[in-house]
């Protein structure tokens, strides 16, 4: 018996359910490929504009690193969250706020951990956290510690760029202009 046959012999009530089957399998495999992925880029991830910073590195070198400029509370709010492991290991955000503050950040629904450099206007790197991935814990530059920058990443992106705070980093703030 062919399907043909097979499919003009089933009642309407078993064709509703075939059919829904198969929808809820090309719907399951879509968002398993389109929102589970390594490589999943968010709306607001994506809107960021892209720009770069310089950075005086514990070597002396000064370094240009390509990064998502996060300036909007929607921006900021977005961060990493949801996007792919293998995006935040390739990427990084640079958080700029108009004036200085102490707002601290979550990791939640973020897939892996960061590192963040928190700076302050003059570009003096105040402190590195390194936070685990889907943490509700907060994290800032430190308690009541005022800063204007954060440059995040995944997790050993300051240790791969020559970043600490030790070792006379700092973020060239001159270079945010262009």
């Amino acid at each position: 018996m062919n399907i043909k046959e097979r499919l003009t012999k089933l009642s309407m009530r078993n064709k509703i359910i075939i059919v829904v089957a198969l929808i809820l399998v090309v719907t399951g495999g879509y968002f398993t490929m389109s929102v589970r992925s390594d490589s999943r880029v968010t709306r607001a991830f994506g809107n960021m504009p892209v720009g770069s910073v310089d950075i005086v590195n514990d070597l002396g070198e000064t370094v240009t690193l390509p990064v998502h400029i996060a300036e909007t509370n929607e921006a900021r709010q977005a961060g990493f969250r949801g996007v792919g492991t293998q995006i935040v290991e390739e990427s990084a955000i640079l958080y700029r706020y108009l004036r200085n503050t102490t707002v601290s950040h979550q990791t939640e629904r973020v897939r892996s951990p960061l590192d963040m450099a928190f700076f302050n206007e003059e570009g003096e790197l105040l402190n590195i956290v390194t936070t685990e991935a889907n943490s509700s814990v907060r994290h800032s530059a430190g308690p009541r510690v005022q800063y204007r920058y954060i440059l995040a990443s995944g997790s050993g992106y300051m240790e791969r760029n020559n970043i600490s705070v030790d070792g006379g980093s700092r973020l060239l703030v001159d270079s945010l202009s262009r």
